[in-house]
């Protein structure tokens, strides 16, 4: 099993839920609000408040269902601007459901 965690932009997240919905045994997913920067250029706004909105998408998924979930988040996310997110896998050692 997998931990797939995803920081994206906002904006993105009904597309994302809807390119979700379309992978067979998606297995759910929790999205949360965060703030962050990352590698940026400063700029005069910097100064009052550097950190940017951002939502945090976390599944947990089989191994089978690694690549069409990342390709989702890739394909869904990317803008092609700075800063569109970054998407990091983790293994798990194991889920239960309570």
């Amino acid at each position: 099993m997998k931990l797939i965690i995803a920081i994206v932009r906002p904006f993105v997240i009904d597309r994302l839920v809807v390119a979700f919905e379309e992978i067979e045994g998606f297995p759910g997913v929790t999205i949360t609000d965060t703030e962050g920067f990352g590698q940026r250029i400063k700029t005069p706004d910097d100064a009052i408040n550097p950190l940017k909105a951002n939502k945090r998408v976390e599944i947990v998924a089989p191994n089978e269902l690694l690549e069409p979930i990342v390709t989702a988040i890739k394909e869904q996310a990317h803008t092609g601007r700075k800063g569109d997110g970054l998407v990091t896998v983790v293994d798990v050692e194991s889920s239960t459901l309570i």
